[in-house]
């Protein structure tokens, strides 16, 4: 994830983290799922500060993501 991992544990914004990059999130950063990982797709994540709560601006995009996801063909 890179500096993209700083800004997320430090509160400052929602990163994209593919499954295949899970394994290397920094463990200051907690993976929500965006799509059902149950669906035959490739699984993924925003990705947030762990322990902190969304701002409302990050729940809408989060929201906004999972929406956007629903609406992919399966």
């Amino acid at each position: 994830m890179g500096s993209q991992a700083r800004y997320v544990a430090a509160g400052l914004g929602v990163a994209l983290v593919p499954a295949l990059a899970a394994d290397s999130v920094r463990p200051d950063v907690v993976l929500l799922p965006v799509l059902d990982e149950a669906a035959p797709a490739r699984a993924v994540y925003a990705a947030t500060a762990r322990g902190r709560s969304l701002t409302p601006a990050a729940e809408a995009f989060v929201k906004a993501l999972g929406e956007a996801a629903a609406r992919l063909p399966v």
